[in-house]
């Protein structure tokens, strides 16, 4: 097969997001204040609201974990885009919160999606990556290197970022929980995102800003300096992609703002974006003398100030105000309502971008992937707008599900009473959900056998209810 230059990348996005959800701005604000701020209600709100940037955090239900959200995503991206599943040669999960310590997830969903659609996928790859956020990052680069090196035997590969994101109740790490999974299916001549070739850069360090020991349900964290472990290592993954642009393509460091016309940032939070839109355009203006010129006159200069000063005067200023808007605030749309999940957040962001976008024409821009995993990696790569890609983004409508029930939508706000039941279940012990599955799949039962003839202790059974 020639290997010769090929256009390669995402042809087509499924999102899921569970129905369940708490909104942080009503009953558990008022619930939570007198143990996270001393009762008061307003200085929490803000704190969520303004500080992390999130409104609402979806919740998965008794039947739901990570492996039914991503085969959820995979038939929603299957379904949206016409194909036979058969046509799938390689089926990677990028997760976190994986379901089995030995078993790759995506053998679970691959079972789920061969009984769903009555097919046979014996000779797909089902791989598992996990190193923390950025895992599906690295099973999007492994799939689109089997397509270019020609080791594909069928045109798609399915990649699928699913996390259920989940913290000790009243405690800050709450309100930056939440749950989805979002499937790439890639191939050649893809109508959505071509990846650039050779415009990728990865940054990794053996770090300790966030990690969860074996048999540990929630993470250790330490949070002012995992911000920081971020930042440092976009930064430095930035300048090694910014080096590869220039040789590839010849735009050089002092016009490379103006040669990216969207940038998609890891997602723990909205406000970390805009913490690393500060590191990333900061560093892109530092190597052109109009932009340095412009930041001095608006009060922040590189040159004296300490980097985290110099980083708060910038964002205050209106060229950095005006690029956050236009470039990366329509990312974070989706996350103000989902909340952070995890390996999914990034292509998230891609996928907030392109629906808030609908009325700018999109095709032959690049949008810029900065991809961040906790432990630590970082990977920044690009790709350009394919002309095709109306078609399939104009059928997510992702916000108009997100919307209450009560106005349209398919969500169902939690009581905290209800979200903290759903929160303390184990696997040992689901529970009853809040609404029964329907048109989904759903873990079923956990195996108890245990004896000679039969053992499957804890094995996960998963079916597609109709309801």
């Amino acid at each position: 097969m020639n290997t010769a230059y090929r256009a390669i990348g995402i042809d087509s996005i499924g999102v899921y997001v569970p129905r369940l959800y708490v909104d942080l701005t009503a009953e558990w604000a008022k619930v939570r204040a007198p143990v996270l701020t001393r009762g008061d209600v307003d200085k929490l709100v803000g704190k969520v609201v303004d500080g992390v940037g999130v409104r609402r955090m979806a919740v998965v239900d008794a039947h739901q974990d990570c492996a039914t959200l991503a085969a959820m995503a995979a038939k929603r991206v299957i379904d949206a885009s016409g194909i036979d599943p058969r046509d799938i040669d390689y089926l990677a999960v990028g997760t976190e919160t994986t379901v089995d310590q030995s078993k790759s997830m995506a053998a679970y969903v691959l079972g789920m999606l061969e009984r769903h659609y009555g097919v046979s996928l014996a000779e797909v790859g089902a791989p598992q990556f996990q190193f923390a956020c950025i895992g599906a990052t690295y099973a999007l680069e492994s799939a689109v290197s089997r397509i270019r090196a020609g080791d594909n035997t069928k045109p798609y590969s399915l990649v699928i970022a699913s996390d259920v994101s989940k913290y000790p109740l009243r405690t800050a790490g709450e309100y930056t929980q939440g749950a989805g999974a979002v499937a790439l299916l890639i191939c050649e001549n893809p109508r959505v995102l071509v990846l650039e070739r050779g415009l990728s850069a990865t940054v990794t360090r053996d770090e300790r800003d966030f990690f969860r020991p074996n048999g540990q349900s929630s993470a250790v964290v330490d949070g002012k300096y995992s911000i920081d472990v971020y930042l440092d290592c976009m930064e430095a993954a930035l300048d090694a992609y910014a080096k590869r642009v220039e040789s590839a393509i010849g735009v050089g460091a002092d016009r490379l703002y103006e040669a990216i016309d969207a940038f998609c940032f890891h997602v723990p939070f909205p406000r970390m974006a805009e913490y690393a839109s500060a590191r990333v355009l900061g560093r892109l203006w530092s190597s052109s003398p109009e932009a340095r010129a412009r930041l001095v006159a608006e009060g922040a200069s590189a040159e004296g100030m300490p980097r985290k000063d110099f980083e708060r005067a910038l964002a205050k200023t209106a060229l950095f105000r005006s690029a956050f808007d236009q470039k990366v605030a329509p990312s974070l749309a989706l996350a103000r309502e989902v909340g952070n999940i995890y390996s999914g957040a990034l292509y998230l962001g891609l996928v907030s971008f392109l629906e808030e976008t609908r009325s700018e024409r999109l095709a032959g821009r690049r949008i810029f992937l900065g991809s961040y995993g906790s432990g630590a990696s970082a990977k920044v790569l690009s790709g350009l707008v394919a002309e095709p890609y109306r078609s399939l983004v104009d059928g997510l409508r992702i916000r108009d599900d997100l919307r209450p029930a009560a106005e349209g939508g398919l969500r169902t706000p939690l009581s905290v009473a209800e979200y903290e039941r759903l929160h303390e279940l184990s696997d040992r012990e689901r529970g009853i959900s809040v609404h029964a599955p329907r048109r989904e799949f759903a873990l079923e039962r956990l195996g108890t056998s245990d004896s000679p003839e039969r053992t499957d202790v804890g094995y996960r059974y998963y079916g597609w209810v109709d309801g």
